[in-house]
């Protein structure tokens, strides 16, 4: 990835509003630059709890956080050249654990992805915020509310994840890994 590359291709920019070990609602959402396209998730402090107690998440939050990532891009996937992660968690392990649920998708593996550190020393500016930064925050104090109050302000486009998939997603892994 170059300067030029930036400029030339349609880059998204993942980020999360807090960190996901945190005892608050957890936005996650995408951005992508030069367009007003963005679509976000929210995981509440309560299906956290859940997750931490039946699948022992403390020690692997970078996998719940691919799965939240999956869910976001699986059907955005035309819409980007570039993937720019924040690094909110493990960025290589994230990677890692996109890599296993995007298998075989031509789609996916067509796509550079990159850490906010990598962008960072590229274009020489320390202290660049990722373009999806306000946007989970938006995600975050609204995106759990109901449809008529989150409409308020800029319009969200919030995508429903819930134990279940999360836990399908997580075995998926757990699975791929064992093999």
């Amino acid at each position: 990835m170059d300067l030029k590359d930036l400029e030339n291709k349609r880059v998204m920019h993942i980020d999360t509003s807090c960190k996901l070990y945190e005892r608050k609602n957890t936005a996650i959402s995408f951005r992508i630059v030069k367009s007003n396209v963005h679509k976000g998730l929210v995981l509440s402090y309560k299906l956290k709890k859940e997750l931490k107690r039946a699948l022992n998440v403390d020690y692997d939050w970078a996998r719940i956080y691919a799965i939240c990532i999956h869910q976001l891009i699986k059907d955005d996937l035309n819409n980007f050249d570039i993937l720019i992660i924040c690094g909110d968690e493990n960025y290589i392990y994230v990677k890692k654990y996109l890599d296993i649920l995007f298998n075989d998708d031509p789609l996916y593996k067509n796509k550079s992805i990159h850490s906010l550190y990598e962008l960072r020393e590229l274009t020489g500016k320390k202290k660049l915020k990722s373009y999806a930064d306000n946007t989970a925050r938006s995600y975050r104090r609204r995106g759990l509310k109901s449809l008529r109050r989150q409409q308020n302000g800029r319009e969200i486009f919030p995508v429903r994840i819930g134990y279940k998939e999360i836990k399908d997603k997580w075995l998926e892994i757990e699975e791929m890994l064992k093999s």
